[in-house]
């Protein structure tokens, strides 16, 4: 998908995609795709199956886990590590509090970068566990 220039900035700027090589960079926006959400609207269901990892573009949500608000992530940040990991199912659910865009990549895409790139893995894997115990 042909991206702008602010939606290329989003993702060079986050630290998680920082180690890819400018090839598997341009892979990477090649495959992932601008997506809106409104007030309400899920974007992770928890113990559901994940397939993307989602960068937060524009807005807030909330992370929800049984019922109970834990955290909220923010423009720059991103939600999905842990099942993208492939540590677990989504152990949360991830609500749009408000109207929220995302650019999204494929779960088939971050296997096959982090296959390819070890240091991306292991930001990956890192920040996923962060999330996890930091709730």
């Amino acid at each position: 998908m042909a991206h702008n220039a602010t939606t290329i900035a989003w993702i060079r700027g986050n630290p998680l995609f920082k180690s890819l090589s400018e090839t598997a960079f341009t892979e990477l926006v090649k495959h992932s795709t601008v997506e809106t959400f409104t007030s309400g609207e899920l974007l992770i269901a928890q113990n559901s199956q994940n397939k993307s990892l989602y960068l937060i573009t524009h807005g807030q949500v909330k992370i929800i886990i049984n019922d109970t608000e834990v955290d909220s992530q923010q423009a720059g940040e991103t939600v999905g590590e842990i099942s993208m990991s492939h540590f677990s199912p989504p152990v949360a659910d991830v609500v749009a509090d408000g109207d929220v865009e995302t650019v999204a990549f494929p779960m088939q895409v971050i296997d096959r970068l982090c296959a390819e790139n070890t240091d991306f893995a292991a930001q990956l894997r890192k920040l996923g566990m962060k999330k996890v115990y930091d709730r």
